[in-house]
């Protein structure tokens, strides 16, 4: 009986660990970015991509690539809802491609006008394992301090469009500071 029990509570402890809200957030949003992307962000250009730009945003981390027929036809449709939103949501791309030089062309072609993880970066790779991604596209969504609020974000846009944004800001708390 005593092994079930510790069984059971090692299954919990590792349900809350897996399913905890928090992806290594900071005291403050600095920290966090500056934590969870050490290396910094680029954008499609390779030019410096300020950090401070992702502070009080909800962000879509977007684990896409250009040889995925699935990411080219969600990217259509990303675009315009991040650029309609910028001041309030940003993505950054967490690439899949082959190599930098694909995943620059890829974010040109497309006119994603955001940031993304530097190709070379280990973050590129931690985000992937953290996030146990292994299908793509898939895309999380965090807030600027690194809370967790939905796994499903390339689900909801694609389902609820514009009203994927109203429920972040929902589960963020930030609908209601807006009040």
């Amino acid at each position: 009986m005593k092994f079930k029990s510790r069984a059971l509570h090692a299954l919990l402890a590792l349900f809350i660990l897996v399913f905890s809200p928090v992806f290594s957030a900071g005291e403050n949003p600095a920290g966090y970015l500056e934590q969870a992307f050490p290396d910094g962000l680029i954008d499609a250009d390779q030019q410096e991509y300020a950090l401070e730009s992702l502070e009080g945003k909800i962000v879509g981390l977007y684990f896409s690539a250009s040889w995925c027929r699935g990411c080219a036809a969600f990217s259509r449709i990303l675009v315009p809802f991040r650029d309609k939103h910028s001041d309030v949501f940003e993505v950054v791309m967490v690439g899949f491609d082959n190599n930098s030089t694909d995943m620059h062309a890829y974010m040109k072609d497309y006119g994603m006008a955001w940031a993304a993880i530097p190709y070379d970066s280990s973050a590129r790779l931690a985000m992937k394992e953290h996030f146990a991604v292994s299908e793509i596209p898939q895309m999380i969504i965090v807030t600027s301090e690194g809370r967790v609020l939905t796994k499903d974000g390339y689900q909801q846009v694609q389902l609820m469009g514009d009203e994927a944004l109203a429920h972040w800001q929902k589960l963020s708390g930030a609908a209601d500071s807006a009040e």
